[in-house]
Formats: C-alpha cells, structure tokens, sequence
C-alpha cells in the first residue's frame, strides 16, 4: 500500500501544485515537502492533519493504511447507515442490466449480491444493539 510520502506527491500532483506550494500551505519549506515526499522525513502529526484537511482526505488515507480517501467526517452525513443499506437494497431489486466489476450481472448474481448485503445489515444490527445494551 502507498506510504505517506506517495501518497503525499500523488496528491500534490493530482492538484498541479508544486512543493513550495505546499509547504506555505502547511507553514513548512519546500525542502521539508521535498524530504517528506522522498521518505527522507515524516512529517509532524500536525502536519499530517494540515494536510489532510487540505486534500479533503482522510489521515488514514493519507498515511496509507486505507486506499478509501473520504474523511470520516464525510460519512457523518449519512447516519442512518441502516437507511443507506436499504436503499441500494432497493436499487438492486430494482434497476436492469447491472455491472458488477464491469460486467452485466446475472439475476443469481443478483441475488447472492442482494442477499449478502441484506445478512450484513443484519449481523450490523445485531451488533450494534448487543454494544448498546452492554455498555456500563
């Protein structure tokens, strides 16, 4: 998995900026982005979280534990996850000619994916309310 230091460049990159750039935004100099890039130097934490916030990512993203780049915070939009999974339930049982991988998907297919997603939702639920009802 990508470590910070590439992490670090591909997003830079991906946004056009140079290193100089970079380290105003962060308050650091161009060579500390050039060694942080180069896995010469880790950053600070509080850098690490500059920079995240900047990028809109999240720091696990950043560090290279996760390859999902959407902060946690993003998700706090969405908190009946419950309601989610209902929905693209839904959307399965519903919509035609579905892609899976890039390829149309069968209606057995169709069925494992509908009823795997249904038995998370559940094992989820059942989850949560035991943790609920044993805290103390």
């Amino acid at each position: 998995m990508p470590s910070f230091s590439d992490r670090l460049r591909l997003l830079r990159k991906q946004r056009g900026l140079t290193q100089e750039q970079i380290g105003k935004i962060v308050n650091k100099s161009k060579n500390n982005i050039s060694q942080y890039e180069r896995n010469i130097r880790q950053a600070d934490d509080e850098t690490k979280k500059q920079l995240a916030i900047y990028f809109d990512v999240s720091m696990d993203y950043l560090i290279g534990i996760t390859e999902n780049p959407t902060p946690i915070s993003k998700f706090d939009n969405n908190k009946d996850i419950d309601k989610e999974f209902d929905n693209l339930i839904k959307k399965l049982q519903e919509q035609e000619e579905l892609n899976f991988q890039g390829r149309e998907i069968d209606d057995q297919t169709r069925t494992i994916i509908i009823k795997t997603l249904q038995h998370a939702k559940e094992l989820a639920e059942s989850t949560a309310s035991y943790n609920c009802n044993n805290k103390g």
